[in-house]
C-alpha cells in the first residue's frame, strides 16, 4: 500500500475517532439488548471498550448520550434466560472527583417474553454517566443521561471549582473527545489561566515557607540557613514563573537576603 493511501486511511480513523457517537432512538424494542427509555422511544446502552471501571474524558465520545426529559430513570432489558442477580447499574457524576455510586432498582416482567423493566425509585440527574453491568458487556455498558457536550460546558462554566490543574486536565481530556467544541474551547482558556495561577501561588508559598522560618528564628546561623533555602526556592520559582504575581517581591526579597548572609557571615 503506498504512502497516500496510508496518509488517507489515518486522517479517516482520526476523524472517527474524535466524532462522537450518534444516539439512535428506537421507537420500539426489537433486538435484544439494554435500553433507556428516553423522552420518546429508547436508546441502547452501548459496551465501553475500554478495559477500566469508569468512562474517561477522553472517551466520552464513544458512549451515547440519551434525553428523558425528567429526572426519572427506566431501563428495558430484552435478554432471552435473564437472571436479575446478573445486573448491576452505577453512576458517576460528570465531576474532577471520581464518585461512582451504585444503584438500587425494582424489576418486574413485561408483556413480551424476555423483556424486563427496570425503575430506579429515586430521581437521578442529567449530567452523570450510567455503567451497567450484565452478561450483554465483556466489562460494561455506559450512557450519558442528558447531552453530554451541554453538560461537559454546565460543569466546566462552574469557576470556582476546586483544584483549577486537575479541572483543567479534564477538560483537556474533554476536548480530545469534542475538539470543535466551541464553549469548551473558550473555558479550556480560562482554565489554563486558573491553573497557571494555582501553580503561580503554590509555588511561591515554598518561598513564604523559607521567609517566615527566617522571621521566626532569632539564632543567626538558623537565619542565615532559612536565607540560603529562600533563595535557592526563589530561584526555582523565577525560573518557572518568570512573569508571576510575585516576581518583584520574589526578587526584592532575593537581594535582602544575599545582603543579610553577607552580614550573618562576618558575624558566624
Amino acid at each position: 500500500m503506498n504512502k497516500p493511501i496510508n496518509c488517507l486511511l489515518g486522517a479517516m480513523l482520526l476523524i472517527l475517532s474524535v466524532s462522537a457517537v450518534k444516539a439512535k432512538t428506537y421507537d420500539a424494542i426489537d433486538s435484544y439488548g439494554v435500553y433507556v427509555v428516553a423522552e420518546k422511544g429508547y436508546v441502547k446502552v452501548e459496551p465501553y471498550m475500554h478495559n477500566q471501571r469508569f468512562v474517561d474524558f477522553n472517551h466520552l465520545n464513544e458512549i451515547p448520550f440519551v434525553k428523558r426529559g425528567n429526572e426519572s430513570l427506566k431501563l428495558i432489558v430484552f435478554k432471552k434466560d435473564f437472571n436479575e442477580r446478573s445486573i448491576a447499574l452505577e453512576v458517576r457524576p460528570v465531576q474532577t472527583e471520581v464518585d461512582i455510586r451504585e444503584i438500587k432498582f425494582d424489576l418486574k416482567p413485561m408483556e413480551k417474553p424476555d423483556m424486563y423493566e427496570l425503575t430506579v425509585a429515586s430521581p437521578v440527574k442529567d449530567g452523570v454517566m450510567l455503567h451497567v453491568y450484565t452478561g450483554f458487556f465483556d466489562y460494561m455498558g455506559a450512557i450519558m443521561l442528558g447531552d453530554t457536550q451541554k453538560e461537559l460546558v454546565k460543569y466546566f462554566s462552574q469557576k470556582q471549582l476546586p483544584g483549577a490543574t486537575y479541572v483543567k486536565q479534564y477538560l483537556d481530556d474533554a476536548l480530545v473527545a469534542y475538539p470543535n467544541n466551541a464553549d469548551l474551547k473558550e473555558l479550556a482558556a480560562y482554565w489554563e489561566k486558573a491553573a497557571n495561577m494555582e501553580k503561580d501561588k503554590k509555588g511561591y508559598s515554598y518561598v513564604e515557607e523559607k521567609w517566615q522560618q527566617y522571621q521566626g528564628t532569632e539564632k543567626l546561623a538558623l537565619k542565615k540557613r532559612y536565607l540560603e533555602d529562600m533563595i535557592f526556592e526563589i530561584n526555582g520559582y523565577l525560573n518557572d514563573h518568570p512573569d508571576g504575581y510575585k516576581t518583584a517581591e520574589a526578587k526584592e526579597r532575593k537581594a535582602f537576603a544575599e545582603q543579610k548572609i553577607k552580614e550573618y557571615e562576618k558575624l558566624l
